[in-house]
């Protein structure tokens, strides 16, 4: 741009009164600046015209990026106005430090930056920049707002603990990161600082990301600048421990159980509201002048002096039942008591004992929770002012300290400007001033949490504690200048945590070692944060559920109600009571149903709020389940009265007085329910009076039993119908051993006696049709076998000259070719019967008894019928493979011929072109398997028979054992037909059992189950 010769001449004026002149047109970016300006630069000495990158480019590389966000904010604010100070560069590449002050002209937006440049001090820059830098190193939270609260300046520490960037901050006003509610508490707070110089307060603030952190803020008013200065401290987790506690000193103090806790010199240090009510100790009676000797009778303290309390001491816990008196009225009060011996967490010793007492007078209300914890704990947590201190040089010369510092190191402002170990010499040897160098060397920050320091304050030595950090002070070229201080008394909170530790421990122990179930529930998804050994057992689960939500740990109750009604008492408060209710928990995989009475309280922080659920629980399934039990008995018992048409019956023997059902009132004609034993006698057919009065009588002498049974004829008192009674009755004494009562019932049993004449004679005719039918069934039998047997052997001989004369024919020379097919099928017909009536002999033979067992070892007999298909096997590439076989009692040539069938059955039954693969194996069967089969006590064994071959449907398992069973053609596996039947029998005859397994294309199984006659022998000597 042609600025010379387009500036007004106003322009041209101001120039020439002041050299330090520049201008930045926005528009074509071009930045000009006076002749003064360019020779204190070192610039040519005359009107200078250059682009904002090159104007830019000249400040110092460690001031580029605020100059330029500090010009940001204020183009975005729409300021008028702007200033910065920073490091320009001369010709030369020396750097002055200039502070630039510019107008901005606006024309919808800046158009162009009018400004002066002053030359400024360094050595007044360097002290800003060295406490900025420290300000910024300080590792707790500091911000410095405006009158209006916007955030002016906020350091590392801050922008990490809120969560923005130094830009973002600049553009937020710090109520804006206050949480909503606690606004009117800040609010206040900064208007107490029209009077008063700082002010602390303790409240909520919200992260970029959302979060809610609770910090400590200490805020001081800069009156003279209008600003004001706030340091900001994370106490997040300490809020959250401290309300821990307050949770659980409600737990204890609403508890509904006495609990009580005394000094080993029997002084009353506490006592619950539970205790109070239940002794009769009203709330504004002090525990001063208490001793625990004044809850007992002389003698009943004397028990407890001489013996539960040393026991307590000695174990460290006792339980056990005695009585306590009520202050007021001196009822004697009955309790279970559970003791614990309260040690020191330093040193071990005993300090105090604690109970907890459970009322026995309601014993049906037994169990009765535990209600919030003790309220009595006062808050032991005080919050001491942060301290700052700067220290200068590696001598540690105290450069800066504020009111905090100076009331920490017990000092005035006169030890500004020594040396720390000059103006606190009470620290040599302790070690901080090692570690103020060595922070100072190495440039590595180091964080004390809870270190004591002795200090001389108020003129004698104090041993205090503290949490500091020493942080390294450094110049924008990373020099080390100094050590930043910043300190905070932790004295009280560390002699805090111990109280606070044996609060907590006590309390644990308490709710762990009560006899009582408990568990503890907190928050609106009701997690499961405190449990005893009670409860686990009761709900029958470990300790790993502690932790998790209700849901979590028994999502099998979440179809039944309990989650509802937990839901319901965590929304409302009020309390929930149930009686036998019942609930179905997964133990094991399985369902098992329980009955328990329980209670569910909410709990409530000090400020009445619902945080959590207390639940006491009583399993009461085996009362309930014997009172079903028991109604389920009554009820199936008077059913089967009814259903067997059963009349009831009982007298009493002191009276004389007899109540019957209606049943017998209507078989005996009695009028009345109740009669005596006269009446009764009267209905009683004559001839059989003698016999039940003998009966009653030695049943109630106990002559024989104290049961009564008779069988005797009634006749009906009004019509004289007559009918037959069996009577059963038993006699039932008093606690003396008397006899009192004789109850039982009667049955009308007379048409079961003309039935069972009936009966009799129709039995002992149909016996002796049996037998005659018996006796032609084996005649019949007998004819059959003998039948088959001869006509076995008489069908082989001629059937022997058919083959014979079909051989001779066969070699003729002269027999025509055409006759040679039809005689083939002859000879191959003929050798077909053979094998039919051969197989046919052998069925016949099973059939006969007269067999003789001798012991036959199977393995000779498989060897041999191995080596009889030796040939075969070589021929298919078969393996066999068999394991070591029992010796069974058996007809060896009947074993011989079982497994020569079925071996026989695996090589002919096989895949085409698939060798053979047969294996025998054997071995014993357990009782649950013989039971199983349906076989005979004793011991078997199972011998496999298993091949690879075509198998068969399982459909055909019983069908292939019978007789002229086939599965395939003649054509395609020859035989007869009968082999697996003569296994089968074969097996049978020797008192086992033979089946098959199997499937089509999968090969088959067989198994020979056979007696171990070992086994049998010893069961036999046994016996003997």
């Amino acid at each position: 741009m042609q600025h010379t010769q387009e500036s007004n001449p106003e322009e041209k004026r101001t120039r020439a009164v002041d050299d330090f002149m520049w201008e930045w047109n926005r528009e074509d970016g071009d930045v000009w600046w006076s002749e003064g300006y360019a020779a204190r630069v070192g610039f040519p000495e005359e009107p200078t015209l250059a682009s904002g990158a090159y104007w830019h480019s000249r400040i110092h590389p460690d001031d580029q990026v605020w100059v330029s966000e500090s010009l940001q904010q204020a183009l975005q604010k729409r300021q008028n106005a702007w200033d910065t100070t920073y490091r320009f560069q001369k010709a030369d590449g020396s750097y002055i430090i200039v502070k630039d002050q510019a107008h901005l002209i606006w024309k919808g937006e800046a158009v162009r930056l009018l400004g002066t440049s002053t030359v400024q001090n360094e050595a007044l820059y360097r002290s800003t920049q060295f406490y900025l830098a420290a300000f910024d190193q300080v590792p707790l939270g500091m911000i410095v707002t405006d009158a209006n609260g916007q955030i002016v300046r906020a350091n590392a520490s801050f922008q990490q603990l809120s969560g923005y960037t130094a830009a973002e901050l600049q553009q937020l006003s710090y109520r804006q990161l206050i949480y909503p509610a606690d606004l009117p508490v800040y609010n206040a707070r900064l208007e107490s600082l029209q009077t008063n110089s700082s002010t602390q307060l303790e409240s909520r603030l919200r992260r970029n990301n959302g979060q809610v952190l609770w910090v400590k803020q200490t805020i001081t008013r800069i009156p003279e600048l209008g600003y004001y200065f706030t340091t900001v401290e994370d106490i997040t987790h300490e809020h959250l421990h401290r309300q821990q506690r307050e949770r659980l000193l409600t737990l204890v103090e609403n508890s509904s159980e006495l609990m009580v806790i005394a000094g080993m010199d029997d002084q009353l240090l506490y006592i619950n509201q539970a205790g109070r009510e239940l002794v009769g100790l009203p709330a504004e009676v002090s525990l001063s002048h208490r001793k625990v000797s004044d809850f007992y009778w002389q003698d009943q303290y004397a028990f407890v002096r001489e013996t539960i309390l040393p026991a307590l001491i000695e174990k460290g816990h006792w339980k056990g039942e005695f009585s306590i008196r009520h202050f007021q009225t001196g009822a004697a009060i009955p309790v279970f008591a559970s003791g614990i011996r309260i040690d020191d967490p330093d040193t071990g010793k005993p300090i105090a004992r604690g109970f907890t007492l459970r009322d026995m007078r309601p014993e049906e209300l037994a169990r009765q929770t535990i209600l919030e914890s003790e309220r009595h704990f006062r808050n032991l947590v005080m919050q001491a002012p942060v301290a700052i201190g700067l220290l200068k040089g590696r001598k540690m010369v105290i450069e800066t300290a504020n009111e905090f510092m100076l009331e920490v190191w017990g000092k005035t402002e006169s030890i500004v400007g020594k040396p720390l170990l000059s103006a606190l010499p009470e620290l040599a040897g302790q070690g901080f001033i090692e570690l103020l160098q060595d922070v100072y060397d190495t440039g590595n920050p180091f964080y004390g949490n809870e270190i004591l320091a002795q200090i001389i304050r108020n003129n004698r030595l104090e041993a205090r504690y503290y949490n500091f950090v020493y942080a390294p002070v450094r110049q924008s070229d990373g020099t080390i200048t100094g050590v930043m201080i910043v300190a905070n008394d932790v004295s009280d909170q560390v002699r805090a945590k111990k109280e606070v530790q044996f609060s907590e421990e006590r309390f644990r122990s308490f709710v762990l070692g009560s006899p009582t179930p408990i568990a503890i529930y907190t928050g609106k998804e009701l997690r499961i944060e405190t449990v005893n050994q009670a409860m686990l057992d009761t709900w029958h689960r470990d300790g790993s559920l502690v932790g998790k939500t209700f849901r979590e740990a028994f999502p099998e109750l979440d179809p039944q109600h309990f989650y509802q009604l937990l839901e319901q008492v965590y929304e409302t408060g009020r309390t929930y009571n149930a009686q036998e209710d019942r609930a179905d928990l997964l133990i094991d995989g399985e369902f098992r149903t329980f009955y328990f009475n329980f209670t569910y309280k909410a709990l409530r922080d000090a400020r009445g709020e619902v945080y959590g659920i207390i639940n006491t629980a009583t399993d009461v399934t085996a009362q309930v389940n014997a009172r079903q039990q028991l109604e389920e008995t009554e009820q199936n018992l008077r059913d089967a009265i009814e259903l067997a048409e059963l009349g009831t019956w009982s007298r009493n023997l002191n009276t004389g007085k007899i109540r019957c059902s209606s049943r017998i009132r209507q078989w005996y004609g009695f009028a009345e329910s109740e009669t005596d034993i006269e009446t009764f006698m009267a209905a009683v057919h004559p001839e059989d009076r003698h016999q039940v009065l003998d009966m009653i009588s030695q049943a109630v002498a106990f002559r024989k039993s104290d049961h009564y049974s008779a069988e005797y004829r009634v006749v009906h008192l009004q019509t004289g119908e007559e009918r037959m009674v069996q009577s059963q009755g038993k006699v039932t004494c008093d606690p003396q051993g008397k006899p009192y009562l004789l109850s039982g019932t009667s049955r009308d049993v007379t048409s079961q006696k003309q039935a069972a004449l009936g009966l009799e004679r129709l039995v002992s005719q149909r016996t002796r049709e049996l037998q005659q039918a018996n006796e032609l069934l084996q005649l019949s039998n007998r004819e059959l076998e003998q039948y088959a047997y001869v006509a076995s052997h008489d069908l082989q001989e001629p059937l022997r000259k058919i083959r014979m004369f079909s051989g001779i024919i066969r070699e003729m020379n002269d027999l025509p070719e055409q006759a040679r097919s039809p005689l083939a099928k002859v000879i191959h017909s003929s050798e077909r019967m053979t094998l039919l009536i051969r197989d046919l002999l052998e069925f016949s033979r099973l059939l006969k008894v007269d067999r003789v067992l001798t012991p036959t070892n199977l393995n000779t007999i498989v060897q041999n019928v191995i080596t009889d298909f030796e040939l075969a096997i070589q021929e298919k590439s078969a393996t066999v493979e068999v394991s070591t076989l029992p010796t069974v009692n058996a007809e060896s040539l009947q074993m011989n011929q079982l497994f020569y069938n079925l071996l026989s059955n695996a090589l002919k039954f096989t895949k085409e072109g698939v060798p053979p693969r047969i294996s025998i194996t054997c071995e014993r069967l357990i009782p649950q398997k013989v039971q199983a089969y349906a076989l005979p006590e004793g011991a078997y064994y199972d011998i496999r028979i298993d091949d690879n071959g075509i198998g068969f449907s399982e459909n055909y398992k019983e069908q292939i054992f019978e007789v002229f069973k086939r599965l395939h053609t003649r054509e395609v596996y020859p035989g007869s037909g009968i082999g697996l039947a003569l296994c089968r029998k074969i097996v049978q005859n020797h008192g086992g059992l033979l089946y098959a397994e199997s499937e089509e294309g999968q090969g088959s199984t067989f198994h020979v189950i056979l007696p171990d006659p070992s086994e049998a022998f010893r069961s036999a000597s046994v016996s003997f």
